[in-house]
């Protein structure tokens, strides 16, 4: 990036002049079951015969009898069903019985597969033993828009294919990184974290399985113009390792920046396609292609350019 700044850099200044010369966002209720004790009622009437109370004793006792049956009756049922339930130390179900441990589900809601993506792409920074870059390539997503003090001049260099030519020119080979080199590079560059992203950053995700491999594929929402963004804000910078507006801002000379204006960047939609190992959660491969334009509004020039990063992580 800092070779590809550079240029830009030189670029502007080269254009700046050029314009110069020109012109001037449930409660389980559980309810005890009632129990009713009924109160004892005395026997009626005051003259009882010695009979009658005889009779009256005989029936208590009887009654006593045979509620001191059913409950013995109860008693040994209750610890006939508990030698039932209780199973013997020959009955108990062994080890193999026992259901196996249920496997991870892969992902599918776009907030499932987000946080799936995310813990990921971390990981990467935290644990990866090796990251090696296969290529950063730099190339024109979209036809210019170049105002007219700055037109003629453009064309004299070869216009678009002038420019793609170029970028493709400054873009990087292989290199293989450890260490705290993996978080200076990996994206997001410079962090340690790689992704911060929420299901409302992006328009679509899908994953997929194949072999015991997930291929995880983000589509990121589009940001709006703006000069003030950085790393973790907004939809791309959570993801992508883009040119942020204050890193041009910041470097582009006061005589040329009098006349290029403060540089605004919007990020149109970039894709994060991951595959990633279903049993260990580790990042197999990356390819992250980040959409990024500088827009020097003060003179009519939009510069719409993308990157491509490609990577194969070890573990």
């Amino acid at each position: 990036m800092k070779k590809l700044l550079a240029l830009l850099l030189a670029g502007i200044m080269l254009l700046s002049f050029a314009a110069c010369g020109g012109n001037n966002n449930e409660e389980e209720t559980t309810t005890e079951p009632e129990i009713t004790t009924a109160a004892p009622v005395d026997a009626e009437g005051e003259d009882e015969t010695e009979a009658d109370v005889e009779d009256v004793t005989e029936a208590e006792d009887e009654t006593e009898a045979e509620e001191a049956t059913e409950a013995e009756d109860e008693t040994e049922a209750e610890e006939a069903t508990d030698k039932e339930e209780k199973p013997s130390k020959e009955e108990k179900p062994s080890k193999e019985d026992k259901p196996a441990k249920e496997e991870s589900k892969k992902p599918s809601t776009t907030k499932e597969i987000v946080e799936y993506f995310n813990k990921a792409v971390n990981g990467v920074k935290t644990g990866a033993k090796s990251v090696k870059q296969h290529s950063i390539v730099n190339y024109l997503a979209e036809p210019t828009k170049i105002g007219d003090g700055l037109s003629g001049i453009y064309k004299m260099l070869g216009g678009d294919k002038w420019l793609d030519q170029t970028l493709q020119a400054n873009s990087t080979g292989e290199a293989t990184y450890t260490g705290s080199d993996i978080k200076k590079n990996y994206p997001v560059e410079t962090e340690s974290w790689a992704s911060k992203l929420t299901a409302d950053d992006v328009s679509s995700a899908t994953c997929t399985e194949k072999d015991g491999v997930y291929t995880i594929v983000i589509k990121t929402k589009a940001d709006a113009k703006t000069t003030s963004v950085k790393h973790g804000q907004g939809h791309n910078p959570k993801v992508f390792s883009v040119v942020l507006p204050a890193t041009i801002n910041d470097n582009i000379p006061g005589i040329a920046k009098g006349i290029t204006g403060e540089v605004a960047m919007n990020y149109p939609s970039g894709t994060a396609t991951i595959t990633v190992d279903a049993a260990t959660g580790h990042v197999l491969t990356a390819t992250y292609d980040a959409h990024w334009t500088i827009n020097f509004d003060k003179m009519s020039t939009s510069l719409p350019f993308a990157t491509k990063f490609t990577y194969t992580i070890n573990w």
